[in-house]
């Protein structure tokens, strides 16, 4: 009985661009103008069912699907190391056997571009899963890998740092945050700087296009790393939304541009944390977190959104508030000038040299203009 093939995904002749018909009981895929037999011996019957591991290895009859995270693609053959042939007989001629099971071997595996795709891919696999960024990531870095191989862009330089470099490469084509830092802290024997280096290399060699990071993306990974609420995290995504597409944002770290939000998110849903933690969170200097947070409230004045009418003010006062304390060593020491700023800094730079004693926090007295250790 023919079977006219009628979906979204039609196969078509390629002798005369017909239409292919199916025929379930020779097991053939023909064209309906020409005739000619496109595909044959189609097995369309159900897999038998296995319910033990013994049973599914018995009838197990495929391999593993062709993936770009094995070094041969998972394409290539060996010689099992059951001496029995395919009617389940024992083979009576060993010797010959283990010398054909080793030539097999060396042919499979133990050319240069073999062995270094090996590493690679054992490499790509351990990263990825210390980083739980998923199998589509390792799978886009293992051919970005593959690509700069076949191009020689990998002889003389370190394996392991052109590895971190294509995840690093992958995340950003994948939109998936993860820092340098944080592969390189994985690698642990990779110098940072190497691996910005290559990663630019394979930019400009391989012409890769990668698109802008995108500050909601690292939204959820810091509100996790601060514990905060998937309210705050909404909170912050619509923060977000209101002011990512300004000018002004333009040039900022994405992720700074993230913790700012959710901080005032966190003021405006009432969950209050500090700016530390969510500075450590998101691998940013509190600096940096409170210059985004007075840029955010600067442009939700200016488009005169009510989104943090509430907060602006509290908030305000509380980036105040924090900027006012200073770490400086429990020395004595005489003010130097009329400036605070500059007094705090003269202050650092000669402990440094006098004292290794702990950071204390001091306390500004604006109106003598000079500093007093607590």
């Amino acid at each position: 009985m023919l079977v006219n093939q009628e979906s979204d995904n039609v196969h078509l002749c390629i002798v005369c661009s017909g239409q292919l018909i199916s025929d379930p009981d020779s097991g053939e895929e023909l064209c309906g103008s020409c005739g000619i037999v496109a595909r044959e011996n189609l097995e369309l019957v159900a897999e038998r069912r296995a319910f033990t591991l013994e049973e599914m290895d018995k009838r197990y009859r495929t391999g593993e699907p062709a993936s770009l995270m094995m070094y041969d693609m998972g394409l290539s053959s060996f010689i099992d190391n059951k001496n029995v042939d395919a009617n389940g007989k024992q083979i009576q001629r060993y010797s010959e056997i283990d010398r054909l099971r080793r030539l097999n071997k060396i042919t499979v595996s133990n050319n240069s571009k073999t062995k270094n795709l090996n590493k690679a891919m054992r490499e790509i696999r351990r990263i990825t899963e210390i980083l739980a960024i998923g199998t589509p990531v390792a799978e886009r870095a293992a051919y970005i890998y593959r690509k700069a191989l076949d191009k020689r862009l990998i002889k003389g330089r370190s394996i392991t740092g052109i590895v971190a470099a294509t995840i690093y490469i992958a995340c950003k084509d994948t939109g998936t945050p993860r820092s340098i830092h944080e592969i390189q802290e994985v690698i642990g024997n990779a110098d940072r700087k190497n691996i910005a280096y290559y990663y630019k290399f394979l930019l400009r060699e391989m012409k890769i296009h990668v698109p802008l990071p995108v500050p909601s993306n690292s939204i959820s990974r810091i509100a996790d790393k601060a514990r905060l609420s998937e309210k705050t995290a909404r909170k912050a995504l619509e923060i977000l939304a209101l002011v990512s597409d300004n000018a002004l944002l333009s040039g900022k770290n994405p992720v700074s541009l993230a913790a700012a939000s959710l901080y005032l998110a966190t003021i405006e849903t009432g969950e209050y944390t500090t700016q530390l933690r969510i500075a450590i969170a998101a691998d940013v200097s509190t600096v940096t977190v409170r210059k985004r947070c007075l840029e955010i409230i600067q442009l939700v004045k200016a488009d005169n959104s009510q989104l943090l009418a509430k907060s602006i003010e509290k908030s305000q006062e509380l980036l105040s508030e924090e900027s006012k304390p200073i770490l400086q060593p429990s020395i004595a020491a005489t003010s130097v000038g009329h400036n605070p700023a500059k007094n705090v800094k003269g202050l650092f730079l000669a402990s440094r040299q006098v004292s290794r004693l702990p950071y204390l926090p001091v306390e500004y007295d604006d109106s003598r203009a000079s500093i007093e250790l607590s």
